[in-house]
């Protein structure tokens, strides 16, 4: 499934395509990780910052690999442990007016998890709250799997790897 339309954050006019599949792109640097992740009891981990509701997910640092990336920020944000990983897909990114460290045209990767433990929650580093939520709610909380095409083709995506 691919999946195309027009956006704006940050007054800057993009172009979004959801790729689905268990590929990695190539020669795209890769912007963001996170993932959809799933407790013992079916629910959905996510996450509060300043943009409100989210799926736990960052940005890599220097020299770290994408399952360091993966591991490090859904510990950071949710003080959650993860036991295996899947790429459900990711988001290409066209952003012409963008002159920071991700440059024009970069990708968002998105993926599966179970988590194998969770902590207790102390709300350090940039997340205020954390809920698990059932697999219908997911929309209701993270705003953009129900207000754009390539949020819904993502929540689409998900939700056929549990079937």
């Amino acid at each position: 499934m691919c999946v195309k339309e027009q956006s704006n954050f940050a007054g800057r006019d993009l172009t979004l395509i959801w790729h689905e599949g268990r590929e990695l792109p190539i020669d795209l640097s890769i912007s963001q990780v996170s993932a959809f992740c799933v407790n013992d009891k079916n629910e959905i981990l996510i996450i509060k910052n300043k943009h409100g509701w989210g799926l736990p997910g960052g940005h890599p640092e220097n020299g770290e690999s994408i399952e360091e990336t993966l591991r490090r920020e859904i510990k950071e944000e949710s003080d959650c442990l993860i036991s295996d990983f899947e790429l459900l897909g990711y988001v290409e990114v066209l952003d012409p007016q963008n002159d920071s460290i991700e440059g024009r045209h970069y990708v968002q990767l998105r993926f599966f998890c179970h988590l194998s433990k969770v902590g207790e929650f102390n709300g350090e580093f940039e997340t205020t709250d954390r809920q698990f939520v059932s697999l219908e709610k997911i929309p209701e909380y993270v705003s953009w799997m129900s207000s754009s095409l390539t949020g819904k083709a993502q929540y689409e995506s998900f939700m056929k790897i549990l079937k």
